[in-house]
């Protein structure tokens, strides 16, 4: 029981982190397509 929350822990926080970085490639691709 306590592995299953720990690894539901651990999904959790990788999204958590992964949010931010595909926001900012998102943004990035998005400032790029708008120059051309």
């Amino acid at each position: 029981m306590f592995r299953c929350l720990r690894i539901q822990a651990e999904k959790a926080y990788f999204r958590a982190v992964n949010i931010p970085t595909l926001l900012k490639r998102l943004m990035s691709i998005t400032g790029m397509s708008e120059q051309w």
